[in-house]
């Protein structure tokens, strides 16, 4: 059965309290009135005076009977009616509250109770979808996002994150000397320090986002590279890891400018022809007649097309074939940019005499296979390259037109798609999803024409289950998300190393070290386990407790910055949770899970009543941490 209850009671004033911008001064909407289910699945109710759009709560009635709230079901709504078409449990019954929203004043009331306390709810709408949204397309919240999104609505700041070179970093001090610390990075230590600082001080979030979800698509590993230096430098160690952190580096750089302003056939040739990747997949040994299929294999299977793809074991040695001939050498900088130009001879490299130059790809026509080759034989995708044995020159052509062919067979697109997917929106994406990707993808008019990757970007969110609040709190964050995420919520301080480093060693989760080409799974589940949480609920303790000016967080400048006194008496217990968990969670707690962290924040370590600390305060930040909609997103 279905059950269906208008209330009256609840303002809004909380919403605007954990955005920082004050209370509203206009009244917000009336309460909604002749709230009813029609159908069984659909809602309706009276329009209200003033609403700009409506906000569906959904509860179990047992959930109504031990006081712990409603969630929020749908959000932003524009009509009177919603459609809630899932059924509750066997013996249960949905009971549902809606509210009337004003762009300029805020949320109207959610009810109250017959003894007249305000009905609870699992954080109110508005606050939770903004938390859900930027658990996905940012590291997280911090003030300066919350600000953004209270000035611009979530649509507007998605808008301005899309064209990052419209944010203005300029006067961001907190990451602009942070990262001068670490360019150009020495080792794979400044490289991921560079990634850390930029994850929690950027206010381009959704461009660290996209810079570090293609550098691990397109996944190479700084040991190997730095092994592989170790062949022509191995009296000066320092020497060559600077040398393997530039070509990481400079990877880096071109998934950053590409995510916004390339295609993803750009992005693949960017990743197939960088030094990084030919070191690491063994294309520098791949020469004719004795060809290498790592690379072809990875290509295929984890780059374009999917392990379900349709390519075949012969498209493999094709490839294989396409990619003979080229390495990596030293060369003059002003010849750098053409992989036909001299190398600095090896002879000279690691000595005292060796000339200056600039490790880049390379391309031997004497070492490349010159004949003909097939892709997807037989099929309606069939891409022959043409024989280059009059000029083996010529060949430096064939991966131009094995991208071409690859990227353009339609499981690409799709397979990509379903990838973005679900690192953005669900992790079992419908057809329908990949579909009206996959269709964006395809659309010629776009900026840059087919697989634009700002316009696929811009597909994916944009499918209404982005924001749909049933999907809040759906994937577990990664290592590195969650450590992010919490340093950006409470003010926190890192130098991106020491600490932090640490913890996402033990968590398994450190960029550039990861042997296996898949990178690091987007799926939260296989993040799960008892010492991963272990680590992560250690971690917000630590934080917390630390003032070191390169680890910590100012926990108790944030709540003060907010008007949240943190002084013991009067006992503001209540408010200092409230405002933690508001920023740490969207509010997402249930009634007894609120009187719990206020429990705690009231009682000693043995559990007796005790006047709170700062001390007291920043351990309850620490709980509020551990509890389930931190570790999701």
């Amino acid at each position: 059965m279905r059950g269906a209850v208008a209330t009256r009671g609840m303002g809004a004033c909380g919403v605007a309290f954990l955005i920082g911008i004050g209370t509203v001064a206009a009244a917000p909407p009336g309460e909604v009135q002749q709230l009813r289910v029609s159908l069984s699945s659909l809602l309706i109710w009276k329009p209200v005076t003033g609403a700009t759009d409506y906000n569906v709560y959904r509860g179990l009635v047992s959930w109504m009977r031990r006081g712990d709230g409603v969630e929020c079901h749908g959000d932003e709504i524009a009509t009177n009616y919603f459609r809630s078409i899932q059924n509750p449990p066997p013996g249960e019954a949905f009971f549902y509250l809606v509210t009337a929203e004003s762009n300029t004043a805020g949320e109207g009331t959610a009810g109250a109770g017959t003894g007249g306390a305000a009905r609870p709810r699992r954080g109110a709408c508005d606050a939770l979808v903004r938390h859900h949204v930027l658990g996905r397309a940012a590291f997280g919240e911090d003030e300066w996002t919350r600000a953004r999104i209270a000035a611009r609505g979530i649509q507007g700041y998605l808008d301005e994150q899309l064209d990052p070179a419209s944010i203005d970093e300029s006067t961001n001090s907190e990451l602009l000397t942070r990262r001068a610390l670490f360019v150009p990075p020495d080792n794979v230590d400044d490289l991921q320090a560079l990634d850390i600082v930029t994850a929690v001080y950027a206010r381009r979030q959704l461009e660290q986002q996209m810079t570090l979800f293609w550098n691990n698509h397109f996944n190479t590993n700084y040991l190997k590279t730095d092994e592989w230096f170790n062949f022509y430098d191995p009296l000066f160690p320092k020497k060559q890891k600077l040398s393997a952190a530039v070509l990481h580096d400079e990877a880096l750089t071109r998934f950053r400018d590409l995510a916004f302003n390339g295609t993803f056939r750009d992005l693949v040739e960017a990743s197939g022809l960088s030094p990084a990747m030919i070191i690491y997949l063994d294309t520098v040994a791949n020469i004719a007649g004795a060809p290498n299929e790592n690379y072809a294999r990875e290509l295929l299977e984890l780059h374009t097309m999917g392990v379900h793809g349709g390519y075949t074991q012969q498209d493999i040695v094709q490839l294989a074939r396409v990619f003979t001939g080229w390495n990596v050498c030293k060369k003059d900088a002003a010849v750098a940019a053409d992989p036909l130009s001299a190398c600095i001879p090896s002879n000279t490299y690691g000595t005292a005499t060796e000339p200056p130059g600039v490790w880049a790809v390379n391309f031997r026509p004497s070492r490349h296979d010159t004949s003909q080759k097939t892709l997807f034989a037989g099929t309606p995708y069939q891409a022959v390259i043409p024989s280059t044995a009059g000029n083996a020159v010529d060949g430096i052509n064939d991966a131009q037109l094995a991208f071409d062919a690859v990227v353009a067979h339609p499981s690409t697109a799709r397979f990509i798609a379903a990838k973005l997917l679900q690192r953005f929106v669900d992790e079992q994406p419908t057809t329908a999803m990949i579909d009206a990707v996959v269709t964006a993808w395809n659309n010629p008019a776009n900026p840059r024409g087919v697989g634009d990757l700002r316009e696929v970007l811009r597909a994916v969110l944009s499918q209404a289950a982005f924001r749909d609040p049933a999907r809040a709190g759906a994937k577990l964050k990664t290592p590195f998300e969650h450590v992010v995420s919490a340093l950006r919520a409470l003010r926190g301080r890192t130098d991106g190393q020491s600490v932090v480093s640490g913890y996402l060693s033990r968590m398994s989760e450190t960029y550039y070290e990861n042997p296996v080409p898949t990178g690091f799974s987007e799926i939260g589940g296989d993040w799960l386990d008892t010492n991963n949480l272990l680590e992560r609920q250690n971690f917000g303790y630590k934080l917390t407790e630390s003032v070191y000016p390169y680890f910590g967080a100012d926990v108790i400048g944030l709540l003060n910055a907010n008007g949240i006194s943190t002084a013991a008496f009067p006992n503001n217990a209540p408010a200092i949770v409230d405002f933690l968990s508001g920023v740490l969670l969207g509010g997402d707690l249930t009634a007894s899970e609120r009187q719990r962290a206020i429990d705690f924040l009231s009682t000693d370590d043995s559990g007796l009543p005790a006047v709170y600390t700062d001390s007291r305060i920043r351990e309850t930040a620490a709980l509020l941490m551990g509890f389930p909609p931190f570790l999701e997103q």
